[in-house]
C-alpha cells in the first residue's frame, strides 16, 4: 500500500503511470493526482494506493512502459547517477545494445533496470561481457571433483573447467549451463565457448538466465513484481548476498533513469 510518506519501487511505478515525475517520494502532487485518477475511475478517493487502486492502474503503468526509451533522456540522467564522468563508447555500445534486447523482449522496467545494474556490477563498469580472470590451473577446481559434478563437467582432468570458465555479463560457466543457454539461443555454445561474449547471446543469457533460474535456482519473479522490486535480496539470483546493497543502489538508479526517459 502507497500514501502520503511513502518512498520505494511502488512509489515510482505509481509516478510513471500518472505521469507524475518519478523520483520515488509521495508527496502532495503524488497524492493529488491519485486522488484525480481514483475519482475518474471511480474509486474510493482516499490518496491511498491500494489493491483495489492498482488492479485498475496496472494496465496503464504496463502501457508507459512498454514505450521506447529516450536515448537521449536515459544517458542525461545516468550522467547525474552512476556516470558522473561521462561514458566512453563502448559503455554507450553495451547500454545500448542490452536497452535494445530488452525492448524487443518486452522486459518490464523494474526487471530492466537490476539486470541492468547486474551488468554494472559484474563487468567492473565497462557494460561489456568479459571473461572470468585466472590461469588454467586455477580452473582447475571446476575440472574435477564436486564442483566439476555440479557444473556438469566431466570427472577427468581434461580442461572443461577451463574451457567452461565464466563469460558472458553474468559469468556462465560449466559445461551444463553452456549446453542449456545454447539450447535457449540456437547457438553452438559447447563448441565454441566464445560466443557468449558477443553481446547480444550475453544479454540472451543474462535474459534467460535470471527470469528462469539458471544460475542459483533463484528468479527475478521471486523478488521483482510489476510495481514491486527488493532489488536487495535480488542478488541471490546470481551470488548470494555479495554487495546486494552496492548493487541495489544501482538498480534504483536505472530504474529513475528508464522511467523518466519513456515519459
Amino acid at each position: 500500500m502507497a500514501k502520503y510518506g511513502s518512498r520505494g519501487a511502488d512509489v515510482r511505478a505509481l509516478q510513471h503511470a500518472l505521469g507524475v515525475y518519478v523520483d520515488g517520494s509521495f508527496g502532495s502532487k503524488t497524492k493529488q493526482a491519485v486522488i484525480a485518477y481514483q475519482m475518474e475511475n471511480r474509486l474510493v478517493a482516499d490518496g491511498i494506493v491500494g489493491a483495489k487502486t492498482w488492479e485498475v492502474l496496472l494496465p496503464q503503468l504496463k502501457s508507459v512502459e512498454s514505450r521506447k526509451v529516450n536515448r537521449d533522456v536515459f544517458f542525461a540522467e545516468l550522467r547525474k547517477s552512476l556516470f558522473k564522468g561521462g561514458f566512453n563508447q563502448s559503455q554507450v555500445d553495451g547500454i545500448n545494445t542490452l536497452i535494445d534486447v530488452f525492448e524487443s523482449s518486452k522486459i518490464g522496467v523494474n526487471h530492466s533496470a537490476y539486470m541492468l545494474a547486474t551488468t554494472y556490477h559484474e563487468t567492473s563498469y565497462t557494460m561489456q561481457p568479459i571473461v572470468e580472470r585466472g590461469s588454467v590451473r586455477y580452473f582447475d577446481k571446476y575440472d574435477t571433483g564436486r564442483l566439476a559434478a555440479r557444473l556438469g563437467n566431466t570427472p577427468e582432468a581434461d580442461g572443461d573447467g577451463y574451457k567452461y570458465r565464466g563469460h558472458g555479463y553474468v559469468q556462465l560457466t560449466g559445461t551444463a549451463n553452456y549446453r542449456r543457454a545454447g539450447n535457449k539461443l540456437g547457438i553452438d555454445l559447447l563448441g565454441n565457448p566464445d560466443l557468449a561474449l558477443d553481446p547480444v547471446h550475453a544479454a540472451g543469457i543474462m535474459v534467460f538466465g535470471m527470469v528462469e533460474g539458471w544460475f542459483t535456482g533463484k528468479k527475478l519473479s521471486d523478488y521483482i513484481g510489476d510495481y514491486t522490486a527488493n532489488y536487495v535480496a535480488a542478488r541471490r539470483i546470481i551470488n548470494g548476498v555479495d554487495k546486494q546493497y552496492k548493487i541495489a543502489a544501482e538498480a534504483v538508479a536505472f530504474e529513475l533513469a528508464l522511467r523518466r526517459a519513456k515519459g
